[in-house]
């Protein structure tokens, strides 16, 4: 056991000479060096990190720049031996004295930064939060060189510290006291308000490695991701020199953000979202569309559209066309992580931005064409910078923290899997977007880093902010999936002057192939008829000329002259024929391209109905299979119930009367009786009964309901209201309307516990109320109805709740739509200033009563 711990170390086993003069009553422990050095390979994983690692210590110095300078060629001799290779990071942050040195840097582990950050104290002049709070990042340097010269100075302050320490001797077999570190001061006349650090780092472990194409170019990667390429003007600089070669830590060019056809900034204040986006007339194209659009047309899309799409607004003259601004409270999201007092979980105030890119042939022409790139030449390079740079970053200050955004971490926020949700045909995909989160330093300390700086802590602060994030990109989709098939649907109505018909056809995918590959090949067969009319003309033009020639020449006989003449008039013929044809191919051709639009059309809106029937049949499954355990569960309870009868009956023959017993009796065919109830209630869903009329009291149906959610309106702590004083009768399939009330009551229901748990009501409450001529209203006492979904409330594929499906008011508009009656958002506001209350209009199944 003995020999494979001491295996642990690479060094021999060290025996202190000293031991006989130790002092039993003073022992203390002591740290073999080659622990130390284990700590560093352990926790650095490269000379890259190790390098990063340093850069990141200016920054938390409070510097406005880092200086690096890598020189594998420097040579020079110290106590005999010759130093290969030189390093020499320089800052000029605040610096360090005599105590930061000796409780800093020779004290492994103890960091003040960790003190800044549990206090929630930033940095004086940046108001920076540390980015390291390990106190082991100065085990960087063993990765790099073996021999370290620091010189320092703190803030107003005269005196220059250099401290020397030899990083080769943790490799030697001897304990960590004997690693000698020198350290020597002296007093400096200038710059007193100043501070700085140099750090020098010689004899390098590898020099040969900065000489090497590959491993500078993966510097340059690893410095351009820790330093925000967004940020314009930035308070942290990097200069770096590898060898000969100057870094490149270029920042995102205003005309590669130009480039996109849509674009997206949000803001998260303490108590708001608040969400803008613009989008461009490109983006109002559709896939091999070569309908030519214009200011004009998005005009009269928005007036054709005013009230869906009230949001929007046009700007004239502008790289981006439209715009919208939306703003959502905390108070009308759900999902969120909260504290006792219903406070939400808030993960800090940001910002942040999202450009999204197309790769379609069409899209890249115009992006690439309108603007004039400086930077970028052409589409090749164009396309290439977006899948250099695409994901969602985000950064604390000027450094980001990684992987989000990069490598294996780019898609964190799954934006490529958001098949199920909505319109997924027009969703942002990861690839082709370019974004950043900008976290403010003293606004961010709850969102936490892991130890290893490999991402955030997932507590319920990072579950928040995700889901911030996430709602976010929910509605920025909603946004283009909106405008994307409303216009969609606007160009085929000014192209066809009709609605288009939904085609949903079995050979769909097919269909589209062979009539896109038609729609392709008219376009060459166009080409041609142009390259054969012409020719055409030119033959008339020879033919003519051959005529004259002919009519000029005096010694052709006569009988061979009219033979000639027959052939000319012959070929004239043909050709006037064959201009005929090509003239009425040309027509059809265009009609063929006139098609394009709608195949464009169909092809985008079976990609969102695909998108939809997922969802519809994952409701579907789970319909067929209530449906069918509902038919087993009535066998189980009867049988059960007929089985505890026998029992109850044979155990009070046989036995004498007990408590316990006759209480658990009483509770199985208490539980039986409830579970037949629920049952009954499921049971008119049923395809076979769901679709047959019946004639019913229409408070026989709200008691029906009442008495369905009692036991859980009570151990929720809500309660339903329904008013009785209006009677009517209908013909309803009483399964359909049992659905629209669930849907309404369960809606509420969500909605009314959430304002309770934010402290915005004390006693939820729902309620019903019978009005004259065959009229419902519905309403609850919470917030209300959020105002950026007013008007599309009963849209499918809307909603506020977090994984919510949309699907509930949608469901309840089709199934009265079915019966021939309506739904509707009544204007009347509440305490709140929300629109609240929903009016049922059953007038078109109404009976009437026999006198």
């Amino acid at each position: 056991m003995q020999n494979e711990q001491l295996n642990m170390f690479e060094s021999e086993y060290y025996d202190d000479p000293t031991i006989n003069q130790s002092n039993l009553e003073d022992l203390k422990f002591k740290v073999h060096t080659s622990l130390i050095y284990k700590l560093g390979e352990e926790l650095i994983k490269n000379e890259v990190t190790a390098i990063s690692e340093l850069v990141k210590n200016a920054y938390d110095a409070d510097s406005a720049y880092v200086e690096l300078t890598v020189n594998p060629e420097y040579v020079i001799e110290h106590n005999g031996n010759m130093l290969i290779g030189e390093i020499v990071i320089k800052d000029e942050g605040c610096g360090m004295d005599k105590r930061d040195i000796i409780n800093g840097w020779l004290t492994l582990s103890n960091s003040a930064k960790k003190k800044m950050k549990k206090e929630k104290k930033v940095t004086k002049k940046y108001e920076r939060m540390p980015l390291g709070d390990k106190g082991l990042g100065r085990l960087a340097v063993q990765k790099l060189g073996r021999i370290m010269i620091m010189v320092t100075k703190k803030e107003e302050s005269d005196i220059e510290y250099t401290v020397t320490i030899p990083w080769g001797d943790f490799q030697k077999n001897t304990i960590l006291e004997n690693v000698k570190v020198v350290c020597t001061e002296k007093k400096v006349e200038e710059n007193f308000e100043k501070g700085y650090t140099k750090i020098i780092i010689r004899d390098l472990v590898n020099p040969n490695l900065w000489k090497e194409e590959e491993n500078i170019n993966e510097l340059e990667r690893e410095l351009s991701q820790t330093v925000s390429p967004f940020k314009k003007e930035s308070n942290f600089y990097v200069f770096a020199k590898i060898g000969e070669r100057n870094l490149d830590f270029s920042k995102i060019s205003q005309e590669i953000l130009d480039g996109a056809i849509s674009k997206f900034s949000f803001e998260i204040t303490d108590e708001h979202i608040k969400l803008k986006g613009s989008f461009k007339l490109d983006f109002f194209l559709s896939k091999n569309n070569y309908f030519d659009i214009s200011e004009d047309h998005l005009k009269e899309f928005l007036l054709i559209n005013k009230e869906k799409m009230n949001s929007y607004s046009l700007i004239e003259n502008d790289l981006f066309s439209i715009e919208f601004g939306e703003e959502f409270s905390f108070d009308e999201l759900s999902g969120f992580e909260l504290h006792k007092d219903g406070k939400l979980m808030h993960p800090g105030k940001y910002n942040g931005k999202v450009y999204s890119y197309s790769f379609d042939e069409n899209y890249l022409k115009g992006q690439v064409a309108k603007l004039n790139f400086k930077v970028i030449k052409g589409q090749v390079d164009f396309k290439n910078f977006i899948k250099k740079n695409y994901g969602i970053k985000v950064f604390r200050d000027d450094f980001a923290i990684l992987p989000y955004g990069y490598g294996e971490g780019g898609d964190w926020l799954a934006l490529n899997k958001s098949k199920g949700t909505q319109g997924s045909y027009y969703d942002l995909k990861n690839e082709t977007v370019i974004g950043f989160i900008q976290l403010y330093g003293k606004e961010s300390y709850k969102l936490r880093e892991k130890t290893n700086r490999e991402g955030l802590i997932e507590d319920d602060y990072y579950n928040n902010f995700y889901a911030i994030n996430k709602f976010i990109l929910k509605k920025i989709n909603n946004h283009i999936g909106k405008l994307r098939r409303g216009f969609s649907k606007y160009i085929n109505l000014i192209t066809n002057d009709m609605d288009r018909a939904d085609p949903l056809v079995s050979d769909h995918e097919v269909a589209v192939k062979s009539l896109r590959k038609i729609s392709d090949k008219s376009q060459k067969i166009t080409n041609s008829i142009e390259h054969l009319s012409s020719k055409t003309d030119q033959s008339t033009s020879i033919i003519a000329q051959v005529n004259k020639t002919i009519n000029s020449i005096k010694n052709i006989e006569r009988n061979e002259k009219a033979l000639l003449q027959q052939l000319i008039d012959k070929l004239n013929e043909n050709i006037n024929l064959t201009k005929s044809v090509l003239k009425e191919a040309d027509y059809y051709l265009k009609e063929i391209q006139v098609t394009q639009n709608h195949l464009s059309t169909i092809e985008e809106d079976y990609g969102v109905m695909v998108g939809r029937m997922q969802e519809l049949a994952e409701l579907a499954g789970l319909g067929i299979l209530t449906e069918t355990l509902t038919h087993e569960l009535y066998t189980l309870i009867n049988n059960t119930k007929k089985n505890t009868a026998n029992v109850i009956s044979y155990y009070t023959s046989n036995y004498e009367p007990d408590k316990k017993v006759q209480q658990y009796f009483n509770y199985v065919r208490y539980s039986t009786d409830a579970m037949r109830k629920q049952l009954s209630h499921l049971s008119p869903n049923f395809r076979n009964v769901r679709t047959k009329k019946d004639v019913v009291k229409i408070s026989d149906l709200l008691r029906n309901h009442l008495e369905y959610y009692k036991e859980r309106t009570q151990k929720n702590g809500l309660s339903i209201n329904v008013s009785y004083e209006n009677d009517f009768l209908v013909n309803v399939s009483i399964g359909m309307i049992n659905q629209v009330l669930d849907n309404l009551y369960l809606n509420s229901e969500h909605w009314l516990l959430h304002a309770k748990r934010i402290g915005k009501i004390q006693d939820p409450q729902f309620f019903l109320e019978i009005k004259e001529n065959g009229k419902i209203h519905v309403w609850d006492n919470g917030l209300g109805i959020d105002e950026n979904i007013v008007n599309e409330v009963f849209d499918p594929f809307v909603s506020n709740k977090e994984n919510g499906r949309g699907l509930g008011l949608y469901i309840v508009s089709q199934i009265l739509d079915y019966h021939n009656c309506k739904i509707r958002l009544m204007r009347e506001r509440n305490s709140f200033g929300k629109l609240y209350k929903f009016e049922i209009d059953l007038r078109k199944s109404l009976v009437h009563e026999e006198k």
